[in-house]
């Protein structure tokens, strides 16, 4: 049997617009694969190199020298290009020529003849080609690299490092996970086919390669999603359901932080398209060694930040956060929830008669009393929560994805707690009761996150005003 032999490359660069009608067909036809530069330039060049260049200008002038003086580097060099002129200009060819080019065909263009100069120049390069992979495929991984470095924050370096892998690659669908392997669901955070994509959540189960990669720590290489037994199941449930997956081939790259399970950096291609190869699998697993790395150092000084923010941060009585981090923390919640149609509550929390202790027993008391109650706050929300001193006597707290009746239910929590919690300086009847007001988000009252604190309040002085229950709602006038 007689090995395939791939299609020969040939990239598309420069003035699209001065492209001879017909120059992509008649290319086609001659057997070619056709590779076009996105941005006019070859800033970004594909993984596998292309075996010639055509570069198309109206004229032999500055942007032509410009595109020319672009294929820098020694991969680039090693690659021959053809200009072609769209303009008639008796001395385009020789000013071309003397910018780079190692043939012109100039206006007007003749598509069989630009055809045959291709094929004529193809059979004179004798440069090996796997050296010319292998110099290509360094050329582009520094490129890569210097873009990712370049890159401040962790969002930022995922979001590259996906859109340029794809690019490089030629890939469809490329994306980078959030998960680890004792949970259930990953959370997407960047997808080369949809820029804008931000923490959609998945479930794992649906995705035995992700769930895989991850319990082993290695990477999971399904060249052939049609036969592999790691699907069986799936293909079953497909079966049944009358539905077919538009992939060929998928590749999942675990990735660790600190030495710790983090996510997964996936590959993969659809039906129509070529199948994943090792090679390209080595690309991609290099980069993300890299790319791990400067992670790891984004979150170590991104987690230093947060340190030194948090110190300055902190309410130092009670050990809450102070105002200014409550405001930006609602900020925050206002801008995530608003974004991703997601619900948050805002609840604020007063200490009854802290007054009457200072009366009674001294302000170092009251100051005591204060002290163990941001401790039992703090103690008892869930990771993802925040307590804030308020006031003098008043307390805030920000449940995220919480409704009104997860809030409500959030209040009864911490008052059961406070009720049960020995107050040193205090006798069971002393202890500290409260009052609390609630807000939830979304609000038809609410356009910005200021307009959540006039709610919550409101909300508290009506729960101040009652007699029992004592949990005033932005929409509701008792409770």
């Amino acid at each position: 049997m007689t090995d395939l032999v791939p299609p020969r490359r040939i990239l598309l660069l420069g003035d699209a617009v001065s492209r001879p009608e017909g120059l992509e067909r008649a290319l086609a036809r001659g057997g070619y694969h056709i590779i076009e530069s996105d941005n006019g330039e070859a800033s970004h060049p594909p993984a596998a190199p292309p075996d010639l260049i055509v570069v198309t200008a109206p004229r032999a002038d500055a942007p032509l020298e410009q595109a020319l003086a672009a294929l820098k580097g020694e991969a680039w060099q090693a690659i021959p290009r053809i200009v072609v002129l769209a303009q008639p200009d008796p001395e385009g060819p020789t000013r071309a020529l003397a910018m780079g080019a190692d043939d012109v065909v100039a206006a007007p263009v003749n598509l069989t003849e630009l055809s045959a100069r291709v094929a004529a120049r193809l059979r004179r390069t004798s440069i090996n080609g796997a050296e010319r992979s292998t110099l290509w495929r360094q050329e582009v991984m520094l490129d890569i690299l210097e873009e990712l470095s370049a890159a401040l924050k962790s969002d930022a370096i995922v979001e590259t490092l996906v859109r340029r892998v794809g690019m490089a690659l030629e890939l469809a669908r490329c994306s980078f996970l959030l998960a680890s392997p004792w949970e259930r669901y990953g959370r997407v955070i960047a997808v080369l086919e949809r820029p804008g994509t931000r923490d959609l959540r998945v479930d794992l189960y649906r995705y035995p390669e992700i769930r895989e990669a991850l319990r082993t720590g290695k990477t999971v290489f399904i060249p052939d999603l049609a036969s592999h037994p790691l699907f069986e199941d799936i293909r079953r449930l497909w079966n049944e359901l009358g539905v077919t997956a538009d992939l060929r081939s998928v590749a999942v790259i675990p990735v660790n932080l600190h030495g710790k399970p983090a996510g997964a950096f996936l590959l993969r291609t659809r039906n129509e398209d070529p199948a994943l190869t090792p090679d390209q699998l080595r690309f991609a697993e290099r980069l993300l060694q890299v790319a791990s790395r400067l992670l790891e150092n984004e979150e170590q000084r991104a987690g230093q930040a947060r340190r030194q923010a948090s110190a300055l941060a902190t309410d130092l009585l009670t050990g809450c956060g102070t105002l200014d981090a409550l405001d930006r923390r609602v900020r925050e919640e206002f801008e995530r929830a608003r974004r991703y149609a997601l619900t948050f509550s805002l609840i604020l929390l007063d200490v009854d008669s802290l007054r009457r202790y200072n009366e009674r027993f001294g302000n170092s008391v009251g100051d005591r009393v204060l002290s163990e109650l941001g401790k039992v706050l703090l103690r008892e929300v869930r990771a993802p929560d925040f307590v804030s001193r308020y006031g003098g006597d008043e307390f805030a707290v920000v449940l995220p994805e919480t409704d009104l009746p997860g809030a409500r239910a959030s209040i009864g929590r911490l008052r059961q707690m406070i009720e049960q919690h020995e107050f040193a300086d205090l006798a069971v009847e002393d202890r500290p009761t409260l009052a609390a007001g609630v807000v939830t988000f979304p609000h038809p009252a609410v356009t910005g996150s200021s307009d959540l604190f006039a709610l919550a309040e409101a909300a508290l002085l009506r729960g101040k005003a009652q007699t029992d229950g004592r949990v005033g709602s932005a929409d509701t006038v008792a409770s």
